[in-house]
């Protein structure tokens, strides 16, 4: 007997469903969206650096650390800008290439243009 003819798949549970509506929602933002849910969360661990005041090395240091951080988030929210844009005009490429970039479109556009003028031109035809 082959045992694995009579396994049958697992049921999908509320928890799975759950699971991949949060995948699919997931999948389609960029990581600065979670680099600015993660600003309000670095700042008030940031305000922490005032206690140091007495210790220049650690203010410093926590405050070099939240510069790096705006500055991996200011990186990568330009890195999405870009990718963005390119996505964007990929996008305008393509639907000209699928309407007035095709030879076809263009030659019937043409000649629906040439018909109306002539009936515009000879209203009794």
């Amino acid at each position: 007997m082959n045992p694995k003819r009579h396994e049958t798949p697992p049921l999908p549970t509320l928890r799975g469903y759950f699971r991949e509506a949060l995948r699919q929602a997931n999948a389609w933002r960029p990581v600065s969206f979670y680099f600015l849910l993660a600003i309000p969360v670095v700042m008030v661990l940031g305000a922490q650096m005032f206690r140091f005041e007495d210790n220049p090395a650690r203010f410093a240091l926590i405050l070099s650390l939240i510069f790096i951080f705006f500055g991996v988030v200011l990186l990568r929210a330009v890195m999405d800008l870009f990718e963005i844009s390119r996505r964007s005009l990929r996008e305008h490429r393509n639907a000209w290439v699928e309407t007035l970039g095709d030879a076809g479109f263009i030659e019937e556009l043409g000649d629906r243009v040439r018909r109306e003028e002539a009936k515009q031109a000879d209203p009794l035809a």
